[in-house]
């Protein structure tokens, strides 16, 4: 009786696991959006190269944090970086050097519609949040457990398709 039980257990995960899994995945409005779509949703900032995309941007006073990416981004194509400045210049960059996003970020859409991007740097963990009914805002935990917010404007980027697509086809939306 055991052994049946326990066949059925791992049956039963099995036939489970690719559910789950495409419930992570996004709606084909999201799929199928390209950068000519939405363009002129993104704002440029001056963290963010000609070439790039905005993805997420905030400033407060003489500081700029913003997430920059490739025009197109796959598992094995492309860039995303996060900078951050003070007073113009360039104080942090992560990754360092310009590389696919995957395994350097994870990015989360909630139900709510609101939506974040997480990395970790030197032991502090980092997530760019996103509402979509109010401001935006950038979370850092410590390594000694210490917690910071810096409060932005209402930013909504990484609520749109292509943004979303872009996280997607990287491999760094949640459950991809």
């Amino acid at each position: 009786m055991k052994k049946i039980l326990a066949l059925f257990a791992v049956i039963s995960i099995s036939v489970t696991t690719p559910a789950l899994a495409q419930d992570h995945a996004p709606v084909s409005s999201i799929t199928t959006a390209t950068w000519a779509q939405y363009k002129g949703d993104y704002q440029q900032s001056p963290l963010c190269g000609k070439d790039e995309i905005t993805l997420w941007t905030c400033e407060t006073g003489k500081r700029v944090y913003s997430l920059c990416s490739s025009h197109e981004m796959t598992r094995t194509s492309g860039h995303m970086q996060y900078r951050a400045s003070d007073h113009g210049k360039v104080v942090l960059t992560y990754p360092a050097e310009k590389r696919t996003p995957l395994g350097a970020f994870v990015f989360n859409s909630y139900g709510s519609g609101d939506a974040s991007v997480e990395f970790t740097n030197n032991g502090y963990v980092y997530t760019l949040f996103d509402a979509l009914r109010g401001n935006s805002s950038i979370h850092v935990v410590a390594p000694s457990g210490k917690q910071t917010e810096i409060k932005c404007g209402g930013n909504q980027t990484l609520q749109l398709n292509y943004s979303m697509r872009l996280m997607y086809d990287s491999g760094v939306w949640a459950g991809n």
